[in-house]
């Protein structure tokens, strides 16, 4: 895993609860990885800080002050989990601040030894074998470029290529027709009730 390119990730809860999730997972990196760690409740959710000890390899390049921060936050049925790394703040000063200004990834100098211990991606690991669940891959939703020519059905409003002649959906046609003042001629937009110019009452 490339810390870079990916450090959050989204997962249906099936049942559990940010809380209960962010517990267990700082008992795994307590007792199963060997490391210092502090649990808090924040404004959003919950943040893991977890340090590893002087012999840690990550924690040369870091230091002592610095922690791999693991934020989850519980939206609905869904938690969002992100990974980064921070200063090791005591719960005291989190209490504080109400709220955690999170920024993942700020000190660049140790993702290399991050990455070769692979902690982040044994932490997803680990949750989703806690949840049992694998991550949401959000779908992407094809969008109309804005700049891009189309051709608006006036009867049901439906978006057609701009070569079309006929709407796609009820068949209407898409030529534009002209429409004039029976009296003065004037050319109209088509929803007047009266000549803007004669005032002559359109039907």
């Amino acid at each position: 895993m490339e810390i870079g390119k990916e450090v959050s990730r989204t997962y249906p809860l099936n049942g559990e609860s940010a809380q209960s999730m962010a517990y267990a997972l700082a008992e795994y990196l307590d007792l199963k990885k060997n490391m210092i760690t502090q649990t808090m409740r924040t404004k959003n959710g919950y943040l893991i800080q977890c340090k590893g000890d002087a012999t840690a390899e990550w924690t040369k390049y870091l230091g002592l002050d610095a922690a791999l921060s693991i934020e989850l936050v519980q939206v609905s049925d869904k938690l969002s989990v992100s990974i980064g790394f921070d200063r090791w703040m005591e719960k005291m000063g989190i209490a504080a601040l109400g709220a955690v200004i999170f920024h993942p990834l700020l000190i660049t100098a140790g993702i290399g030894a991050i990455r070769q211990a692979a902690l982040p991606q044994e932490i997803f690991e680990f949750i989703e074998g806690y949840l049992h669940a694998e991550p949401i891959i959000e779908e992407e939703v094809p969008v109309q470029r804005m700049n891009e020519e189309v051709r608006i059905c006036p009867a049901c409003g439906t978006s057609n290529r701009i070569d079309a002649l006929f709407c796609k959906a009820c068949g209407a046609s898409l030529e534009k027709k002209e429409i004039h003042c029976p009296s003065c001629d004037t050319l109209l937009e088509g929803d007047e009730m009266f000549c803007p110019k004669c005032g002559e009452k359109l039907k």
